[in-house]
């Protein structure tokens, strides 16, 4: 792939996520700060020293056909 000029800036990575999920990511970690918390998950995920695992949400937030609980709805 060849890279972007970015005048100085981390060139664009572009990403499939869905609609649900990137708006329900926004919430949880705030719309401006989706960028930073998927970058801590890479760098952890690549074991960089110092890096911690992030952080979870305390409890599941739902999605397609899964309840607050985390039960499967019935179509």
């Amino acid at each position: 792939m060849a890279k972007q000029k970015t005048d100085g800036h981390t060139p664009l990575r572009p990403l499939r996520i869905p609609d649900d999920e990137w708006e329900a990511f926004g919430q949880l970690v705030g719309d401006r700060n989706r960028t930073q918390a998927v970058r801590e998950y890479i760098r952890w995920r690549l074991r960089w020293p110092g890096n911690k695992q992030p952080e979870r949400a305390p409890e599941q937030i739902g999605g397609p056909g899964i309840s607050s609980k985390g039960e499967e709805q019935s179509a």
